[in-house]
């Protein structure tokens, strides 16, 4: 009974498409008092007047909360972000992030005050009430604005956040002197926000006798977040319990404490109430983070031969007003996948942070992966348009092959297994490259652009390179049931599916007997969490041990049982057995009989981080009269090891995949450049893929299972998304060659390419 490969359907389903999910709001008690803020409508400024006392009067109304409150409530600003100091050039000029604005406005949005009422409309009426002055300051949006305007704060004068350097910068400027070809651009990754189908909320609660706090949101990381919201609350992260039941997306964002939490719970214990917040979809725009924003210099040097020599990239990332803890580490985690699955010997890479008057920016799906692949491979096409070496047979020419493996790549990733030629080739036939041009002719006898793209691309999943962090996985076995927990984060991605299959196919039980646990601190008592594609290499490795451990124990009462030797038995398919003989006992009988219950548990790392890898095709034809854009094929082939659920599997290419359409395509916050007030506010303003925006994906999987964690697996969250920015940049300048068009930079909207098209006619 081998239960791993097999699409598995979810579990979680049946619940959730007939409405019996357990959201945050779900969750709210009866009783509970009603939290709205207020927030910043200046993007730069000093309140010089705040007055609460009408509010505070007003029907219904609890309590007012602001930043004085905080400080006598002994609440602290967040930590400071920080850089590895192996990185980090010079000191990192982060301005103190209060829950609460105290004084200084840095952005559209900031919280400033919070009103907690016996109902929101209460609430609402009473944020009417509060009189606030802000003395206007210059604001700043724009990256290169921001290096020569106004200070956003007084720590930073010029706006540089920070600086980040890797690589080897004088082989780098070696290699580039002697090049004989070389290619420069400048890429623009646009700034999005994750829009999850469930906007945040929180549930506050205070319970006087224990003097513990519980917080109730959806997140991907309990134990993670409780120990960043208690830090803010000054106890021990013990006496903050956190609870996630089911949670309609995350992408990173609720990867962390942020501002809204920590005023939250002050106010359920203010009030001796419970207290719920849940933002509109408008608030969501202003205060949820935001993302991917960079402005990259890249130089790609190659031989006469059209050998890789040396890659220079340095990046300009738009952080946001504020940072929290991990704000800054998108933007450099991730610059080793610049390397691509290439034999590129020198790469030199700076980033730096910059400070503007917009909301703060996090992880996002994949992190700094999307943005690295973006910029290899752009440069690839770029540098085969410049030297006329067909695009496929450049990549060929400096592909890295499995004799290369292991092999530690310039900037410090050592990819341990995969077959990137063949992933390539597997691609290439499955998307009839070869055909591609009778269907361009075909395209064009009915006046439109049709082009193809292609990326391969690697990433990093169950990182860090310099060590993995440890993951919680324990099981309790006993008669007719299983339970697992585990101190990852579901937000739906199958997890109790995933992590069933597990067990069920280690101990031989029916999956319908194993139930999972995650997201409550105090039911699963550690974890990291769920992000960068780390959930199955981290926790169902340790999961798998556990159930190792689960059979080990009941080996000696398993002989006793058959009156065997317990070192001669043999456990598979759920049957304990001598082989050569007919003594058997099944798990399910043992545990009827001889042991009630049997439990283990584990908190540990993989040996290493794994490198998901894959190729994508796609084709888009163009109206060139207009600019609008059809995306017609969309083919990834994936290296993601071992496959637990291909359905699941799937399911994540799928999302991933329009995830990265989105931003291709449409996606893009934007702030206006004189005053920094947001543009985009709602979906009226914001485009989201639609499912007629989207082809049919085909999808494969070519699995090279990794030695790095005991499963071979290697991470599937981020995949798709790592290679939809490239490869649909790539199919849109094909389209547009004709031209003399060799790149747009995204969104690509119809306005955009038109634009381009008009430029390049002119």
């Amino acid at each position: 009974m081998c239960l791993i490969g097999r699409a598995i359907p979810r579990a979680e389903d049946v619940a959730l498409l007939t409405g019996r999910g357990r959201f945050t709001d779900d969750a709210t008690p009866d009783g509970a008092a009603h939290l709205v803020f207020l927030r910043a409508t200046a993007a730069a400024g000093r309140i010089t007047a705040l007055d609460t006392a009408a509010a505070a009067a007003m029907p219904g109304v609890l309590a007012v909360i602001d930043a004085a409150a905080l400080r006598a409530a002994g609440i602290a600003p967040f930590a400071p972000p920080r850089v590895p100091p192996q990185l980090a050039r010079g000191a990192v000029r982060a301005a103190p992030f209060p829950a609460l604005a105290d004084g200084r406005i840095g952005h559209v949005g900031q919280p400033i005050l919070a009103i907690v009422a016996e109902t929101e409309t209460q609430a609402l009426d009473a944020l009417e009430a509060v009189a606030i002055e802000i003395a206007d300051r210059p604001a700043v949006a724009d990256m290169a604005a921001a290096l020569t305007g106004p200070a956003v704060w007084p720590i930073a004068p010029d706006n540089r956040l920070f600086r980040v350097e890797m690589g080897d910068a004088a082989a780098v400027e070696a290699a580039m002197t002697g090049a004989a070809h070389r290619v420069t651009r400048r890429l623009r990754i646009s700034r999005v926000t994750a829009a999850p189908m469930e906007p945040r909320g929180a549930i506050g609660q205070w319970d006087a006798a224990a003097r513990r706090y519980t917080l109730i949101t959806g997140t991907q990381a309990s134990h993670r977040l409780a120990e960043g919201v208690a830090a803010l609350m000054g106890v021990a992260s013990d006496r903050l319990r956190v609870v996630s039941g089911d949670c309609g997306g995350s992408f990173g964002m609720r990867n962390g404490a942020l501002p809204e939490y920590a005023p939250i719970l002050l106010a359920a214990r203010l009030t001796g109430r419970p207290v719920r917040w849940i933002e509109s979809r408008s608030e969501a725009f202003l205060a949820d983070p935001q993302a991917r924003e960079q402005v990259v210099e890249a130089t790609l040097a190659l031989d006469a031969g059209g050998r890789f020599l040396a890659l220079s990239v340095g990046i300009a990332a738009g952080i946001g007003a504020f940072a929290l803890p991990g704000s800054l580490m998108p933007s450099f985690n991730n610059l080793p996948s610049l390397a691509g699955v290439y034999r590129l010997p020198a790469i030199h890479a700076t980033v730096e942070g910059v400070h503007l008057n917009t909301q703060t920016t996090a992880a996002y799906r994949g992190a700094g992966r999307p943005e690295a692949a973006h910029v290899i491979e752009r440069m690839i096409d770029l540098a085969a348009r410049a030297t006329g070496i067909d695009r496929v047979a450049l990549r060929r020419r400096n592909m890295l092959s499995p004799g290369d493996l292991p092999y530690r790549n310039a900037l410090g990733f050592t990819y341990d297994s995969g077959d990137f030629p063949a992933v390539l080739d597997r691609a290439l036939t499955t998307a009839d490259w070869a055909g591609f041009a009778g269907r361009r002719a075909d395209a064009a006898a009915r006046g439109r652009l049709r082009g193809i793209g292609l990326a391969a691309c690697i990433e990093i999943a169950g990182g860090p390179p310099s060590g993995p962090m440890p993951e919680y996985a324990a099981a309790t076995l006993g008669p007719n049931f299983c339970t697992l927990r585990l101190g990852t984060g579901d937000a739906g991605q199958g997890h109790a599916t995933a992590f069933a299959q597990i067990a069920a196919d280690r101990l031989g039980l029916p999956i319908d007997r194993i139930r999972v646990t995650t997201g409550d601190t105090d039911l699963v008592p550690r974890g990291t969490g769920s992000f960068g594609s780390r959930s199955i290499g981290a926790a169902g490795s340790a999961l798998a041990r556990v159930c190792d451990d689960l059979i080990a124990q009941l080996l000696p009462d398993a002989a006793r049982h058959i009156d065997a030797p317990e070192a001669d038995l043999r456990f598979a398919q759920g049957t304990f057995g001598l082989p050569g003989t007919n003594r058997a006992v099944t798990l399910a009988a043992l545990l009827a009989t001889e042991t009630p219950t049997v439990s283990s548990a584990l908190w540990a790392a993989t040996r290493g981080p794994s490198y998901p890898n894959g190729c994508h095709v796609a084709e888009v034809e163009i109206d060139p009269e207009t600019g609008a854009l059809t995306l017609c094929r969309y083919l990834a082939v994936e290296d993601i090891g071992r496959v637990i659920n291909p359905a699941l599997a799937a399911g994540q290419l799928h999302g991933g995949i329009a995830q990265g359409v989105g931003q291709a395509l449409m996606e893009a916050i934007r702030y206006a450049p004189d005053n920094a007030q947001p543009l985009t506010g709602s979906f009226m303003d914001y485009a989201l893929p639609r499912a007629a925006d989207l082809p049919f994906f085909d999808l494969e999987t070519l699995p090279v299972e990794t030695g790095a964690n005991l499963l071979g697996t290697k991470g599937v969250g981020e995949a798709g998304t790592v290679g939809a920015l490239p490869v649909l940049a790539s199919a849109i300048a094909d389209a547009l060659a004709p031209f003399g068009i060799d790149h747009v930079d995204m969104p690509a909207t119809p306005a955009a390419i038109w634009e381009a098209i008009r430029s390049a006619r002119a």
